[in-house]
């Protein structure tokens, strides 16, 4: 049996994208290990059916600056993963991949990499020097060109990546898209009154919800403000934040705009479903603060067309086509204010329109599900594990 590694440098618990891709790999036979961060190198854990073997980001203790600790940790974690004997090694954006790569060192039978880059690693969120960029890019170049084949959530990031780095194929486009979703429309509607009694409003109230990390440029701002002073309108964000400043910052807007928001912490993934769908619109107005989140399709967007909720969306290359391709809702510039304002009284007001997305969302349900969209991994694994 051969044996698959995903190395991921973050503590690897609500990974649904890397549970996914490994559900994928273990149907195909092989055996599958995570090696992920944790307090202590060296424990195991068991997350979602899936053995965790935890290594420490700090090796040389908390006294000791980070930077010299993540530098450290590159060699003890490539060191731990070597003593494995994997067959397959599959990184976790750029720095598991690395990892991985370390790890091959001198080894008679060094294990196949995968390249998984959940991002437009090139131009990715977060403030980078343009001497860091150039690293970067090399980096990733000399990587990708020692990999088995890589996989990229974005079929124009593919296509870029592969012009830039002149690459023989092209990497392997995987969206982030949830499995099909059997709902529950009772424990939705319970979700609901507890949202609407939270919030004090009556039931015909018109809920829009962000869902996902809550984390600057995700357009968290501008559905508040554009759900402001709105009649039988309110905003519901869902989800943890990555920094308390910045939720403290949120509630401060909240009460300088009046209420009707209401903050949610994130839910599990199995009840998720449920939240979406008691809400009446969902909103994935992710800024273009960086070409990354211009060509993303985040896995926000398609699990609110798995619960049926119709879309506000930006009008960006890769979920633009999906919304007029299905008609499944309205795509707006995410930093027109009245542009998304006018987009959420469209759909509260205009039964019509909002009818019709939501019968053509059904459509877009059966086919915008993980079931479909795994072939193309699954062929890719396939061909690598049998060639081993």
């Amino acid at each position: 049996m051969k044996k698959v590694l995903k190395i991921c440098c973050g503590e690897w618990r609500n990974a649904s994208h890397d549970k996914r891709e490994l559900s994928v790999v273990r149907d195909l036979g092989a055996e599958v290990l995570v090696v992920a961060k944790g307090p202590v190198s060296g424990q195991e854990d068991e997350v979602d059916g899936f053995r965790v073997i935890r290594q420490s980001s700090r090796p040389l203790g908390g006294r000791i600056p980070a930077g010299l600790n993540r530098v450290t940790a590159l060699f003890t974690w490539a060191a731990a993963v070597r003593r494995l004997n994997i067959d397959v090694i599959t990184g976790h954006d750029l720095s598991g991949l690395l990892i991985g790569w370390m790890s091959n060192f001198g080894k008679r039978r060094p294990a196949a990499l995968v390249y998984d880059s959940h991002e437009y690693e090139l131009e990715r969120a977060g403030k980078r020097s343009r001497l860091t960029r150039w690293c970067v890019g090399k980096l990733e170049c000399f990587l990708m060109k020692r990999s088995a084949f890589s996989v990229i959530p974005s079929g124009i990031a593919a296509d870029e990546v592969q012009q830039i780095h002149k690459l023989r194929d092209r990497p392997v486009v995987v969206r982030n898209i949830p499995p099909y979703w059997q709902l529950d429309p009772a424990a939705s509607a319970e979700v609901r009154q507890r949202m609407l009694a939270e919030l004090n409003l009556p039931p015909d109230t018109f809920l829009v919800l962000y869902h996902g990390k809550i984390t600057p440029d995700r357009g968290i701002e501008n559905l508040m403000r554009a759900v402001s002073g709105r009649k039988n309108t309110a905003a519901v964000i869902l989800g943890n934040a990555e920094k308390q400043s910045y939720l403290d910052s949120l509630h401060a807007l909240s009460a300088e705009l009046g209420g009707h928001v209401l903050f949610h912490p994130a839910v599990p993934v199995e009840e998720l479903r449920n939240y979406i769908g008691a809400t009446d619109a969902c909103t994935s107005l992710i800024q273009a603060s960086c070409r990354s989140y211009y060509l993303s399709l985040p896995n926000k967007f398609f699990e609110a067309i798995q619960a049926l909720t119709p879309v506000i969306a930006s009008d960006f290359p890769e979920m633009g086509p999906i919304v007029r391709q299905y008609g499944i809702g309205i795509l707006t510039d995410p930093e027109d204010l009245d542009g998304i304002a006018a987009a959420i009284e469209k759909l509260r007001t205009d039964g019509d329109f909002y009818t019709a997305c939501k019968e053509n969302l059904k459509r877009a349900k059966e086919e915008l599900c993980w079931e479909k969209e795994k072939t193309a991994l699954q062929s890719a694994y396939r061909t690598l594990l049998n060639s081993l």
